[in-house]
């Protein structure tokens, strides 16, 4: 039955060639096009494994020999799937987002993602476990703690790693050489941790415990996603993933990489242009409906507010293929 019905969505996805309208009026789903308006006007700063602080690299990743794809993280990554097949990347106005009609697997855009983009352009399959709003550990912050009776808990890499290592190997045969898997996590811890406190040390110290159960699964390809915007407590976070991937690295010999995402939209804020923007920055009034929103959303940077749009997605992907092919380190 998964199989069927992945076949039935590659056939569809590579029909979808119909322009993308946000007009509200009608009742009919609107198709979207992949077709890209932007131009990548920045590439990566490679730095070393050596690094104190984490920067863009890749130790032994090769993305041509890649023909699955296991991704981790929270809106910026989620297709709606959950581990299952992803519904196609259809509007249904007023509602904003590309996906279902309610409210649950869809996705926080308006079509592909980065991730199927990737999948796409390496003919590969997509095993997507990313949830909108996801953090590293429920228990790391008082605002989604269990413990916490006022508490409202998420999705988290433990619960992510977890639906994977239940049902990943029998969707896929995972073959580790073959095998990628991306991981980004920190926008909502940093959220969280400054609503209300917690512990970036129990987030720190999750984050590694995961990645190190992929690797006693067989995981021999880790990608790791830095955060979009820098903030103190999630920066030196990343820096000590990052430490944990060269140690890893050394230790079993595992291939990793490090994308730097702040470097790509540090540079898309100051220079729009260059890229190719015009007009509003974010698309979207709310993240509930169109209504009130731009008319252009394929030259916005953020189609709801803080989350990209479908074209920006292409920027990531193209800026993570960059990344991974120049910032080689043997």
């Amino acid at each position: 039955m998964f199989f069927s019905l992945l076949v039935f969505y590659l056939i569809l996805l590579s029909t979808l060639v119909v322009a993308q309208s946000l007009s509200p009026t009608g009742t009919f789903p609107i198709l979207v096009n992949s077709t890209s308006t932007l131009t990548l006007a920045v590439a990566p700063a490679c730095g070393s494994l050596d690094s104190v602080n984490f920067t863009e690299v890749n130790a032994g990743i090769s993305l041509s020999a890649i023909r699955t794809i296991v991704t981790f993280g929270d809106s910026w990554t989620s297709t709606g799937a959950n581990g299952t097949v992803p519904l196609p990347p259809i509007l249904h106005p007023p509602l904003p987002s590309a996906g279902a009609r309610n409210s649950e697997n869809r996705r926080a855009t308006n079509g592909f993602m980065w991730s199927e983009r990737l999948a796409a352009d390496l003919n590969a399959k997509l095993l997507d476990y990313s949830w909108g709003g996801a953090i590293i550990d429920n228990f790391a912050y008082n605002t989604t703690s269990p413990l916490n009776k006022t508490g409202v808990p998420r999705s988290d890499f433990v619960a992510q790693a977890g639906l994977f290592f239940l049902q990943g190997q029998f969707l896929d045969p995972l073959v580790p050489s073959q095998t990628l898997y991306t991981v980004a996590f920190g926008i909502n811890d940093d959220g969280q941790f400054k609503i209300a406190g917690g512990d970036i040390d129990l987030a720190y110290n999750t984050y590694v415990t995961k990645l190190g159960e992929l690797q006693e699964r067989g995981a021999r390809n880790i990608l790791i996603h830095g955060m979009y915007t820098s903030h103190p407590e999630t920066d030196e976070l990343q820096s000590r993933v990052f430490a944990y991937l060269t140690a890893s690295r050394a230790t079993n010999g595992t291939n990793v990489a490090f994308v730097n995402l702040e470097r790509l939209f540090s540079t898309i804020a100051a220079e729009p242009a260059a890229f190719g923007y015009t007009g509003n920055a974010t698309c979207l009034v709310s993240a509930n409906t169109i209504v009130g929103g731009c008319a252009d959303p394929d030259h916005s940077v953020f189609y709801i507010p803080g989350h990209p749009s479908m074209m920006t997605h292409g920027l990531i992907n193209e800026y993570t293929q960059a990344a991974v092919a120049e910032c080689v380190e043997a």
